[in-house]
């Protein structure tokens, strides 16, 4: 038993011990990571284009080649979160990305409270209600409430909204600062008055009495003027700091109800974002 014993000693001390579990390498974490960040800086450069973009343009704003660009470009229109146009060629943001912006929108606490009191608002004043909040191209519509209503009005979720020609646009130009604004109202200017009558040209006068008015009556108005079928009232929700969150709509056909900003349906959207802009903390309205 003892020369056994030994021999077995002898045997377990020649054995290789067993390989450590290989880690992966300092420079394949690096290789995956810088992938997913450099598809990231991609959407991004894509995103501050006002509109669909080229190769070529996409390559130069990121600094990269183009055809490490293309890869990438690729992958990130196979997996929805970018398109490109067949005809034309270009790359723009996908289906896919703006779902998850909106669904990002929708976890904010503002909008989820907002959410909450649309159907209400539906019922109350017979209105379609839209919910606006303010995105990297201006003011934004990211949700619509019918209700029962058997309304022919139908609002794009995601839809960018004008800042001259809508209620909630008005309302993000009246009550947002101008370093937000400055450069969407810019380029909406730009182009309305490229193509306006002298007699119908905006400038800096016209800006300030609009938002005047919409301080004045503490929400804004839409008759017709970007769809000539709808009319709009929109009023603002505040947080508890004062700032403004979003703004809260109700569209209708136009000449079917009461657009005025003292009419009934005015009434009831003023309550009720009055009454959500106390649930972000806000102050009470000055009677």
């Amino acid at each position: 038993m003892g020369l056994k014993d030994d021999a077995m000693d002898a045997q377990i001390r020649s054995a290789k011990p067993l390989d450590k579990p290989k880690r992966p390498s300092a420079k394949s974490l690096t290789r995956g990571n810088s992938t997913i960040l450099i598809g990231a800086q991609l959407l991004n450069v894509v995103a501050q284009f006002n509109g669909p973009a080229s190769l070529t343009s996409i390559a130069h704003a990121a600094k990269m080649s183009p055809s490490r660009t293309y890869r990438y470009l690729r992958g990130l229109c196979d997996s929805g979160l970018l398109e490109q146009n067949e005809p034309s060629g270009l790359y723009d943001l996908g289906p896919q990305i703006l779902s998850l912006g909106l669904k990002a929108i929708g976890r904010l606490d503002p909008v989820r409270q907002a959410i909450g009191v649309m159907a209400d608002l539906t019922n109350a004043t017979g209105l379609v209600s839209v919910l606006n909040v303010w995105g990297s191209h201006g003011a934004t519509a990211i949700r619509c409430e019918h209700g029962n209503l058997a309304a022919p009005i139908r609002i794009r979720e995601g839809i960018t909204l004008s800042m001259l020609q809508t209620a909630a646009g008005k309302v993000f130009l009246a009550y947002l600062p101008e370093s937000q604004t400055h450069a969407v109202l810019a380029r909406e200017l730009a182009e309305r008055n490229a193509s306006a009558e002298d007699s119908a040209r905006i400038g800096p006068a016209e800006i300030v009495q609009l938002k005047d008015e919409v301080r004045r009556a503490g929400m804004a108005r839409s008759l017709g003027t970007q769809n000539p079928t709808y009319a709009s009232l929109s009023a603002p929700v505040f947080d508890r700091d004062g700032h403004l969150q979003l703004a809260l709509s109700v569209i209708g056909v136009k000449g079917a109800f009461d657009a005025s900003v003292r009419g009934e349906p005015a009434s009831k959207l003023r309550a009720v974002a009055s009454e959500l802009s106390q649930k972000l903390g806000a102050a009470p309205a000055k009677a």
